[in-house]
């Protein structure tokens, strides 16, 4: 077998406060979580301070730790090791606090985690050297993963999905994935502005809130924005009429100083009163660096999300599929959403988001309405013919197409 050269550790309370420094940063919080309470239990999980490390300069959010009544066998998994790969930094951080310690005390297994890189997963299984029992990839990989036959199927006799958000279950429930957090694109403007953008209209009315704006390098969400803008119905956009949409954006491409890769930029943007409105995912909005400085509107916002896979060929897929079953609980939910600003897929698990966060959660019962999901099945087919008729867009035939390239530098 190949060498495996990426980043391993055994998951332990060091390991977690050492990653907490790191949420500090992301404007998280430490907060060491015990077994969480259990979706199909009589328990009602009581919230408690956390004692640790506040990185908001106002509250620190709850965490929850009442046990899961179905996972209190510290003999359970006693014996097995379990290799999870994530996306590192502070998100990992997170699900070290809210999922993979709490599993690992409750049930007796060893975790050990790495960095993900989702090429990786197809070299391993291509080579039949499966080292990572279980991913955490962003959806709109997954369909084309268990499409070429790199993923293993979930098992939902032993993930329970009747737990998760009934209008969103099919969404969250894939064939080769299960969502475990959902973010959102919205429209970003500043807290100080005069008037509030109310819609995509708003933001395509380029004769207010400062004239200026930047949108995504991407067609995905880019043109769903373009088509909320020219008047479609959330319910009427898919299939997306891409004709319409690339006209939609010829107009407002004037006005576009540029449009970015880095996900950071487009607050910046907003902040350095470059552009009075950009597209931006809010876990970006809320971090601790622009707190209060810069807001979401959230009408007409795209909610996407994080899933957790099983590669074909891997040695624990039992564990796997338990570990899934247990972090998509309602508790072990809310505690992640309390340190980082995602939004949970259990709908039992608002009930457990601390009070200052519940206004910013995607997924709360006030916002969820107000936004649409992604449709991974609609850019599995069609985003490689899109994306390049994008690329086209932006540069062909266009002498002014130098801000794409060369952004407008922060004061």
């Amino acid at each position: 077998m190949g060498q495996d050269r990426s980043r391993r550790t055994t998951v332990d309370r060091r390991t977690v406060i050492r990653g907490a420094l790191g949420l500090a940063a992301a404007g998280g919080v430490l907060g060491l979580s015990a077994c969480g309470g259990d979706d199909g239990s009589d328990t009602v999980p009581t919230p408690t301070a956390t004692t640790g490390s506040v990185a908001s300069p106002t509250t620190t959010p709850a965490i929850v730790s009442t046990p899961l009544a179905a996972y209190q066998d510290p003999e359970r998994w006693r014996g097995r090791t379990l290799t999870v790969a994530s996306p590192g930094g502070a998100y990992q951080a997170a699900q070290e606090t809210a999922f993979i310690l709490p599993f690992q005390e409750a049930t007796g297994a060893r975790i050990t985690v790495e960095v993900v890189d989702v090429g990786r997963i197809t070299q391993q299984v291509d080579r039949g050297e499966t080292v990572w029992d279980l991913c955490c990839i962003p959806t709109e990989n997954v369909i084309q993963l268990g499409r070429d036959g790199y993923l293993t199927p979930i098992d939902y006799a032993v993930v329970d999905s009747t737990a998760l958000f009934e209008d969103m279950r099919m969404a969250i429930a894939m064939q080769h994935g299960v969502i475990v957090d959902l973010y959102s694109t919205t429209i970003a403007y500043a807290a100080a502005a005069s008037e509030v953008p109310e819609s995509w209209t708003d933001f395509w009315d380029v004769s207010r809130f400062g004239g200026l704006r930047t949108l995504r390098r991407s067609p995905v969400g880019t043109l769903e924005f373009a088509l909320l803008a020219d008047g479609v119905a959330v319910e009427d956009l898919y299939p997306l009429d891409a004709d319409r949409a690339f006209a939609a954006l010829e107009r407002i491409y004037p006005s576009v100083i540029t449009w970015y890769e880095d996900a950071q930029l487009p607050v910046q943007y907003v902040l350095g009163g470059q552009v009075g409105l950009s597209s931006a995912w809010n876990v970006r909005i809320d971090a601790a660096d622009v707190e209060g400085q810069v807001r979401a509107q959230w009408n007409g916002g795209m909610l996407s999300g994080d899933s957790w896979v099983v590669p074909m060929g891997a040695r624990n897929a039992d564990l796997a599929m338990d570990f899934i079953n247990y972090s998509t609980r309602s508790v072990p939910q809310a505690n992640f959403c309390n340190i980082l600003p995602f939004g949970p897929v259990n709908a039992r698990a608002l009930e457990f988001i601390a009070p200052d966060r519940i206004g910013r959660c995607p997924t709360s019962d006030a916002l969820r309405p107000v936004q649409f999901l992604e449709n991974w099945n609609y850019w599995t087919d069609e985003r490689e013919g899109l994306t390049e008729r994008f690329e086209a867009f932006l540069t062909q035939g266009r002498p002014d197409a130098t801000p794409i390239a060369t952004p407008v530098p922060l004061q």
